[in-house]
């Protein structure tokens, strides 16, 4: 197991920013925190008389191979795009001095239509190394052009991921097709003026990762809602945020959104119809907004300005690129995971891996392994890349990387609740459009809890068959 060391050279704050940018491919709202770096000069310097420890070679391997890579990792201070990744290279080359890796920097906007354009274009030269999400490399794992991880998948590495559900994002069927670096979960918040000001703080769990249940959930609703403070909303005009809403019904009664093999979905289940009449009983009680016709941005920007005391869309990133407004608008953000019967959620995230394309020259994908490994594993750089991602450790044998920061410390305590990857089953994007009309005509009562459910999942379940393409 590797020895992991500690990185501090980059503030919390900084990352964070960057990794909002880079993942969603918008401008933050609000002024930019700066990336702090600790100058070279300024760093604990080495003793004249100790000299600097040449790397092992680990493998005279003779390849050349290719990266390919979204903005995912934070750069240095006025440094360009790549650079990091050039150092990373160059890391590598001290271990691996003969495989050459040459790197290719993406956009999101035109990214993955360049990767799949290739995959449609027959003798189309795939990269080797792709840094991406789950959602994307299961789509490529269907195509057929995907390696087979899973002698990466040692005992010891299953055994030291944080859940379950991260292995589960990592596979395609039963063959692991990504490995991961990093990761983060959705919540939500609440505004600390509000809860402290209801007295309704003494119902929130504030120890380790927060745990807290729906009945104690619904005493703060009250609470907040008698003491003349407006609720959140359950926003559903659009797909936008629509993970947060599905995690937030799912997790109140310990229901899901699909069966455990994914192969149906389950919306129309006992505990997820008891979850959306309680949504619509707190809706009459004033305790919820009816947001059918709000979005989740709409949502964010209402709590934000301090208009409402809760929201149900948050995320780390998400609060770094709002802490302009939230501090000028005096808004303390009280971070929990969503509420659940028993006490147990099941989170949705962020994911960050790679994938390796099959090759038919065996050196190529045995020299992809290596690098793969040690940008994940490699005890000089894995912890600095998992912190430049702007995420949190997805083994547990990184222990605390984020040591003093506790906004910081509550998300990795939450990562063992990582909850089971949806999104990368068939037809999931058409899935989300049934879902905010159901959310719509439950919270409109246009037709009863259980018709929108098993509306819902008739027409949901029609999207997990997969379509032939039309031949013309």
């Amino acid at each position: 197991m590797a020895v992991w060391k500690k990185m501090t050279a980059l503030t919390l704050s900084g990352l964070l920013i960057f990794s909002m940018c880079a993942c969603k491919g918008k401008e933050s709202e609000g002024e930019d925190i700066d990336i702090q770096v600790v100058p070279e000069e300024e760093q604990e310097s080495v003793p004249e008389e100790v000299e600097e420890e040449v790397p092992a070679v680990l493998s005279d391997l003779d390849a050349t191979i290719s990266w390919w890579t979204y903005p995912v990792f934070v750069q240095d201070e006025e440094q360009e795009d790549g650079v990091y990744e050039q150092h990373l290279i160059e890391e590598f080359n001290k271990k691996y001095p003969n495989i050459k890796v040459e790197l290719n920097l993406l956009d999101y906007a035109e990214g993955p239509d360049q990767v799949q354009g290739l995959i449609e274009a027959e003798g189309g030269e795939l990269p080797d190394v792709l840094l991406d999400g789950p959602g994307r490399i299961s789509t490529y794992a269907k195509e057929g052009v995907l390696a087979d991880l899973g002698s990466m998948f040692t005992e010891e590495v299953e055994s030291d991921m944080v859940s379950d559900g991260i292995l589960s994002a990592c596979r395609s069927g039963d063959t692991y097709v990504m490995y991961p670096l990093s990761a983060s979960n959705y919540v939500m918040a609440f505004n600390r003026y509000m809860v402290e000001g209801s007295g309704a703080m003494e119902l929130m769990n504030q120890e380790g990762a927060r745990l807290w249940t729906t009945e104690a959930f619904e005493q703060v609703l009250e609470r907040l809602n008698t003491s003349g403070f407006n609720s959140g909303s359950f926003y559903c005009s659009g797909i936008a945020g629509d993970y947060a809403t599905r995690s937030f019904v799912t997790n109140l009664y310990d229901g899901s959104l699909m069966n455990e093999d994914k192969s149906a979905y389950t919306m129309d289940s006992e505990a997820n119809q008891t979850a959306l009449t309680k949504i619509q009983e707190w809706m009459e009680n004033g305790w919820i907004q009816n947001g059918s016709g709000s979005s989740g941005a709409d949502a964010v920007t209402s709590f934000v300005n301090g208009e409402s005391s809760y929201c149900l869309l948050w995320s780390l990133p998400q609060a770094i690129s709002n802490a302009q407004t939230l501090a000028e608008n005096g808004v303390e953000a009280v971070v929990m995971p969503y509420p659940s019967a028993d006490g147990t959620p099941s989170l949705e995230y962020i994911l960050n891996g790679f994938c390796i394309f099959h090759q038919e020259d065996e050196k190529r994908e045995e020299a992809s392994r290596y690098f793969v490994d040690f940008l994940c594993n490699d005890e000089t750089v894995a912890v600095e890349n998992v912190i430049r991602s702007g995420a949190f450790p997805v083994r547990t044998s990184m222990g605390d990387i984020y040591e003093g920061n506790e906004q910081a410390q509550l998300y990795e305590a939450l990562l063992p609740y990582s909850g089971t990857y949806y999104n990368k089953v068939e037809g999931f994007e058409e899935m989300r459009v049934y879902w905010y009309q159901m959310a719509a005509e439950i919270l409109n009562k246009e037709y009863s809890v259980e018709e929108s459910t098993k509306s819902f999942v008739e027409y949901a379940n029609k999207t997990l068959i997969k379509k032939e393409p039309t031949i013309e």
